[in-house]
Parts: C-alpha cells; structure tokens; sequence
C-alpha cells in the first residue's frame, strides 16, 4: 500500500502552477467557510431574542397566564407529582422543564424551594454504558440543595460499574457537597454499585446527626474480606451515632452490617436485608437475626438469599427461647433454613402474611443429613395466630425435604385464607408441591382447609396441568375467589371444572404479586431497582 506524507513532493513547472492555483481556490473556500459560520453564528444569536420574545408573548396571551402564583404553584406541584409515580421520574425533571417555559414561569419555579427537594440519579444505561457520577451532576445536586432552602430533602442516587471495581472510589465532591446539608436528609438512598467506601464517607456519616431521616438504604455491595467478618459481630454501631429518632425504613445488603455498620434503631418499621449482587463469603451472626425479630416496632421484614450463619448447612448459635415479635405484620424470606428458625422461634400473634421463597433443602450431603433434626424444631403450637396469606414463590424445588417443611409449616398455621402460588422456572416439581398443598402425600391431612382465596399461577398446556387447578377447588371447600393466567380462561377444559359459585378471575400484571413488595416511587419510599422476590412471580401464558 503506498504510504502519502504531508510533504509537497517535486513538481514540474506545469504542475506547480496547478499546485499554486490549488492552494489559492481553497484559501479563498476557507474564508468563505469562515464568514458564513461568523454569518451563522449571528443569525443564531439574533434568533434567540425573538424565540424568547416569542415564547413571552404566547405566555401572556394563554390563559395560564392570568393565573395567581399560588394557583400556578400548586399545578406545577401537583405536575411534578404526577411525573414520579412510577418512581422513574421523567428526564428532564419535571422542575428543569418548568423553569425553562419562561422568565415567569423559571423566576416563580426558582422561588419555590419545595420544587427543589427531591435529587433522583438512578445511574441508568445509557449506549450500552452505565453512567457515573460526573461534574455535572455534582453541580445539579448542589443547586437543589441550594434552591430547596432548609426544606427536609430526599436524596436518591445510584452509582453504577463504570470501570473496575478497584478504580470506583466514592466521589469525594459528593461528600464535600451534602456533608452540610445532612441534618434535613429525610431520605439517604445510596446503592454504590461495589465502589470503594473511602475513610472520608465512614467518617462523615459516624457522628451524624440526622434527626429528620425517615428513608434510609445504605448497600455497598462489596466483597467482604474473612478478617473483616472475624473483627465484627455485625451488630456494632459505626454511623448516624449522633441520632436518627426518625428512622422507619431501612434497606441493607449483607455487607452494610460489616462495612458501614447502621444502628439498628428501635423506631424501624420497615425492614430489608437483601443481597443484591456480589456473592459475599460473609455471613452475618445470628445473634443479629433475633435482635430483628425483636426490634419493638419493626412491621415488615424482608429477608432475601443466604445471609446469616444457620443458612450455612444450619450452623451457628439458635436462640434459648422464644422471640417475640409483637408487632411484625408481613415478612418474606428466602431458603430452608432461614424459614425454618422463623417457624421454630418466632412468636408473632400480628403475623398477618408471610411469602416464602426458595424453600429448598439438597437431597443428601450435610445438609440433608441434618434436616430431620431441624424440622423437629418446629413446634406443635400455633405461633402465628392471625396469620392468613401465604405466598410461595417461584424458586421452590421440590425435594422431599422440602414438601415435608411445608407439610409442617401448614400444621402450624391452620387459619390461613388466601394462598398465592407462583410456579417457578422449569427446573420445579409442582406435581409434589400441589400434592402436599391438597393433603396428598403420606404426612396427614392438608391443613389449609379453610382457603377462600387463591391466586394460582401454573402452564394450563395439557390435561394434566389443569387438572392440578380442579383438584385444588375440590380439596377446598371454601374457596370463593380463584385467580388463574388470562389464558386459563379462554379453555373450555378449564372453565368446565369450576363450580359456579367461584369467582374466577384473570391475574393482572398490573396488580401486586406479593402481599408484601415495594413499589418504586416517592411513596413507596424505593427506588426502580427489581424486587427479588418479585423476580420469579410469572404469569403464565
């Protein structure tokens, strides 16, 4: 391939002539290139004022104009409202395209600091590139928390893997930016995505004073190293010690209780340990389990994926007597034996739902070996008396183990009225599961008698699979209301084996799967992010 240099090679005197006529025909294109982009630039310039003269006339001529501030100051309240209901707020904000309609419009919005309190980055996928935090971000965030006054404040960011994990470092100009503001964070939602936790963010947030804090999710995500779990019971208080009176909700990873260390204070209502995303070799103490069973106002507790000590082949310490959770209403919990310690020694007379995920116990090994024993903690007495939905959720196996578990666990709470069945992915046994639900297998009886409503999401392909739903009615004498996959509806095979007396009714995406799951918004105090338990709940089709 020839190889072209920027030297001007030797030329004849009839090609230099052509080279010089070359040189001149394009010096004169380039100034004309550069007089019709000085040309541009003008005419751009001069169009700016008339938009803008024109924007502030069709202001004035619109009825909105005439509007009083308070009036117009509710209707941009109740618009940026409306654009975070799904908890995904809507780019640009609401309160950036307000305050770019016109000069009224962006001097009134700039007076209102309440327009101003909420800072949402969700750290979202943008080219195939999760996004950082940039410079002007930093800015953004700085000028919400300037123009929003001494309001309380929600701050919702998530970081996200930009590069190697080792080269993630929290951005100190964050730190720097809301170290000022902290005692009116009503909400501190951080989920930092496996970025280092520099010494300087520990330090800012140990001796806190967050008085206004009512939302608080704190999850690093990180590899935790053996001496970092041997040096810490997991139950130490490391940050907010100089007091969060307000805090109700709490949202963890398994390695915010090594690493950051949040108290696990007295007022928490709603409670959430959930791994996330790394596979974390630590396992919290179980000690801090029956602390949050015990935890005096604690309502709602989600517990998700191997997370404490009798998770591994059922070791660690069990408590000498019973805890006693006088006020949790819903939980959720994930793994044999993690169910197993709730049925064992939990008392809960306020228990009203429980969904239970991933029952599984393996078919031989240590586990296996150890199992019966550990079944035999569950007592013959009903703990959960005001217990009345169940939800079994799509990572069931179907192991022997398993079906007698829940064999048991049904003798335990015989009140219960609602059952919600999410058939998981295809690797599950319905067939011993529905067998042990109808009271089918060896163990005795179903004890779930009294069911009157039942949401059953199963395939329905063949006779046999719909069968699996007219052998539940039967076995149910009080069922009123069945809820079953739109396409159930649509077979004859199906509709011909449902008494007349049952409401059957089509299970609606938009509905909640679980009696107890966060929706993501302002409200429901979360962030976009899956629910996990959420994840394996699929209508069938």
């Amino acid at each position: 391939m020839a190889h072209f240099t920027h030297e001007k090679p030797k030329l004849t005197e009839g090609g230099e002539r052509i080279y010089k006529d070359q040189e001149e025909r394009l010096d004169h294109l380039k100034a004309g290139k550069a007089r019709l982009l000085e040309e541009l630039s003008k005419i751009e310039s001069a169009m700016a004022d008339p938009v803008q003269e024109r924007r502030e006339s069709l202001y004035t001529a619109s009825h909105i104009s005439v509007l009083p501030n308070e009036t117009l100051s509710t209707l941009f309240h109740e618009f940026q409202s409306a654009t975070r209901a799904t908890g995904k707020p809507m780019l640009p904000q609401a309160e950036i395209i307000l305050s770019h309609v016109c000069s009224h419009w962006r001097a009134l919005v700039l007076s209102l600091p309440t327009m101003w309190c909420v800072f949402h980055r969700d750290g979202k996928v943008q080219d195939g590139m999760r996004l950082g935090l940039d410079s002007k971000t930093e800015a953004r965030l700085a000028a919400y928390l300037d123009r929003s006054g001494q309001h309380p404040f929600d701050f919702w960011v998530e970081f996200a893997f930009t590069g190697p994990k080792s080269q993630q470092p929290l951005s100190a100009p964050l730190l720097t930016i809301i170290r000022p503001h902290l005692h009116r964070f009503r909400v501190f939602h951080l989920l930092s995505g496996a970025q280092q936790l520099p010494e300087e963010f520990r330090e800012m947030l140990a001796m806190a004073s967050v008085p206004l804090l009512e939302v608080c999710a704190i999850c690093p995500d990180l590899q935790i190293s053996d001496a970092e779990c041997l040096n810490s019971s997991g139950t130490e208080v490391d940050v907010f010690q100089g007091g969060a009176p307000s805090l109700k909700y709490l949202l963890l990873d398994e390695t915010s209780l090594f690493v950051i260390q949040p108290p696990l204070f007295q007022t928490v209502v709603d409670l959430r340990i959930e791994r996330r995303q790394v596979a974390s070799p630590a396992y919290i103490p179980n000690t801090v389990l029956a602390e949050l069973f015990a935890l005096p106002n604690l309502q709602t507790l989600s517990l998700f994926c191997d997370l404490f000590d009798i998770q591994v082949a059922g070791g660690g310490a069990v408590p000498g007597k019973p805890i006693l959770a006088r006020n949790l209403k819903h939980i959720r919990t994930a793994g044999t034996y993690l169910t197993v310690y709730l049925y064992s020694h939990v008392l809960a007379p306020s228990l009203e739902s429980i969904a239970l995920g991933r029952l599984t116990g393996d078919s031989g090994g240590e586990i296996g070996e150890m199992f019966p024993h550990v079944l035999e903690r569950i007592p013959n007495h009903t703990a959960f008396p005001s217990l009345r939905i169940v939800a079994l959720t799509g990572a069931w196996i179907g192991y022997e183990n398993d079906l007698q578990a829940l064999q048991i666990i049904m003798s335990a709470t015989p009140n219960v009225e609602e059952l919600i069945f999410w058939r998981g992915p295809a690797y599950t046994k319905p067939n011993g599961i529905f067998r042990t639900l109808l009271g089918a297998n060896n163990w005795g009886p179903s004890f779930w008698a009294k069911i009157k409503k039942a949401t059953l999401s199963m395939p329905f392909s063949d006779p046999t699979e719909i069968g699996y739903y007219h052998q539940f009615i039967q076995a149910k004498p009080d069922l009123e209301v069945l809820r079953v996959p739109p396409g159930c509806l649509q077979l004859t095979a199906f509709t011909e084996g449902v008494p007349s007396h049952i409401h059957v009714q089509a299970i609606e995406e938009s509905e909640r799967p679980l009696p107890l799951c966060w929706v993501p918004g302002p409200e429901g105090m979360d962030t976009g992010e899956e629910d996990p338990f959420v994840r394996d709940c699929r209508i069938f089709s």
